[in-house]
């Protein structure tokens, strides 16, 4: 009767047997001192037959121990039924029991309606790269896996529920800076061990609890890294036992992506610039021995440099300044700017140099931290010798030259500009009254008119300003203005002003030589024109010729 059972054994072992994938036929071959290497058949051929061989010798000891490494080839001999292996197909790697205990009660087990199903559940945690901002306490929902979509007008949904327990919402109530923040990385290619950046799909939505996340999943253009987790906080019911609900629409990627749910600690920038501040410093010996060092050189000739007290982010005056210690420059910046803008978006590059840096190589620079407590805020830059020494630099500038020629300064007791338009008009007023009743040729008139012209030409443009020097001596003074009155003084024998010519005209205005002002002169011996016929007086007895 020993064989027939004998024989069912193996035949219900061998069927079981079928449903082992190749890593978990390797680890029985293992245990049974059986060759590892071929293909999967060759593996499962082997184990038959060592079943079949410890039956046909009745070796029941042998049988048993090679049935229960058959039905719990990883776990030992503590093994489930033989339902679960079936289940466990879906990720052999990572059983059911590893993701009870990497979630414990706080997030339940998948239901069966959720569209990323088992395998989604399965997945290991991604390993995010490290970033002061934030410190993961735990997650709140299993890895959801975003699979990769080729075809264009195709979208894709995951799903989870995010069940808060007393203790997270407790944690949350006492502390604002307890988040809940979505991360998001794309698979890693070289090793599931190495830690990735953050990265959602190009095309992606999150709603929770119906209400669209308003955070920017992109990051910036051609910058990878540079995008930030996304804060659901605000959008949680905080209440334990609730059911929020995520909802993560995505499409057209050519990656597949993992998506946790993660509470989180925040970290502040102040926070972060007081743990600079109490940690390693750069000193300023260090500093002066640096550029010591490099003035000694023989192929460089050293000379002095300027050094700008602004911080190149903010155009500020640095406050807190820190540099990293990859970078080989003295130049910093400012901790407290540096950190908000890797706050907003995180590229961890020096702002001086672009090289990449990280928060724990960040230290104070004390050889700067110095200047700036000896210099007043107005000064924003000094001069560094190649041996360490400084010196501000002189704001003094020269004093400005006009374009005239003349010193151009604020102190208006040098140089007052006067303008001479009363002298001129009264000029005009005295010239008129000597002429009595010349009359100028009407606008009319064929014949050029030198005075209309000057005149009509003055009258456009605005009287040329005139630079008086107020230092020169009275003396001079007064021959400037016995040169700009000596027009009027000039006293010529002739006939008299208010006679008209033979013609009935008076006699054309003319411009003397060498007159500077600018001033119509009339000369009592020019003589008229004749080319106009003589005029006809008016008398009692008609209009006849005059004499």
């Amino acid at each position: 009767m020993a064989a027939p059972d004998s024989f069912m054994n193996v035949e219900a072992a061998s069927a079981q047997v079928k449903r082992l994938i190749m890593i978990q036929l390797k680890h029985v071959c293992r245990r049974e001192s059986l060759p590892v290497s071929g293909t999967k058949a060759a593996l499962q051929s082997r184990i038959v037959t060592q079943l079949q061989s410890c039956a046909n010798r009745g070796d029941h000891d042998a049988f048993n121990r090679l049935r229960s490494a058959i039905q719990n080839p990883v776990a030992g001999s503590n093994g489930p039924s033989p339902a679960p292996p079936s289940r466990s197909n879906a990720n052999p790697m990572h059983p059911q029991p590893q993701y009870q205990n990497a979630y414990g009660s706080v997030a339940a087990g998948p239901s069966p309606s959720l569209s990323y199903g088992t395998s989604g559940a399965t997945q290991r945690s991604p390993l995010f790269k490290f970033s002061p901002f934030y410190t993961i306490k735990q997650p709140l929902t299993p890895v959801l896996e975003c699979k990769a979509i080729v075809r264009e007008a195709t979208r894709d949904t995951v799903q989870a529920t995010i069940n808060l327990s007393p203790e997270v919402v407790d944690e949350m109530a006492s502390s604002a800076t307890k988040r809940v923040m979505i991360y998001c990385a794309a698979d890693a290619v070289s090793s599931p061990f190495s830690r990735v950046e953050i990265a959602f799909p190009y095309q992606v939505e999150i709603k929770v609890n119906q209400d669209e996340v308003k955070s920017n999943l992109r990051g910036l253009k051609n910058k990878p890294g540079s995008t930030r987790p996304a804060d659901i906080t605000e959008l949680l019911r905080k209440r334990p036992g609730y059911n929020n609900d995520l909802v993560v629409t995505y499409a057209l990627t050519k990656n597949r992506f993992f998506l946790v749910v993660n509470l989180v600690q925040q970290h502040t920038v102040s926070e972060l610039v007081a743990r600079l501040s109490s940690g390693k410093t750069i000193t300023k010996d260090r500093v002066i021995r640096e550029m010591m060092g490099k003035a000694q050189d023989s192929e460089i000739v050293a000379t002095s440099t300027i050094m700008s007290l602004k911080c190149p982010l903010s155009t500020l005056r640095i406050d807190v300044p820190c540099r990293s210690t990859v970078c080989n420059h003295n130049q910093c910046f400012d901790a407290t700017s540096f950190l908000q803008l890797q706050e907003q978006a995180p590229t961890w590059a020096c702002p001086v140099c672009n090289q990449s840096v990280t928060f724990d190589g960040l230290q104070i620079d004390q050889y700067v931290d110095d200047i700036l407590k000896a210099t007043p805020k107005s000064v924003d830059q000094v001069t560094i010798e190649p041996d360490g020494r400084w010196s501000t630099r002189s704001n003094a500038k020269s004093p400005r030259r006009s374009t005239n020629g003349h010193r151009s300064s604020d102190d208006e007791d040098d140089l007052v500009e006067i303008q001479e338009v009363p002298r001129i008009a009264s000029i005009k007023t005295e010239a008129s009254h000597e002429s009595g009743m010349l009359r100028t040729p009407p606008t009319s008139s064929r014949e050029p008119s030198t005075s209309s012209g000057a005149q009509s030409s003055g009258s456009r443009k605005r009287p040329v300003a005139q630079v008086v020097d107020l230092t020169l001596s009275d003396e001079d003074e007064d021959e400037d203005e016995d040169e700009v009155r000596l027009p009027k003084r000039r006293n010529n024998p002739g006939p008299p002003q208010d006679r008209p010519g033979s013609n009935g005209f008076a006699p054309m205005p003319t411009r003397a030589p060498g007159n500077s002002s600018g001033l119509p002169v009339v000369f009592p011996n020019s003589q008229p024109s004749t080319s106009f016929p003589s005029p006809l007086h008016y008398s009692h007895g008609g209009f006849a010729q005059p004499p």
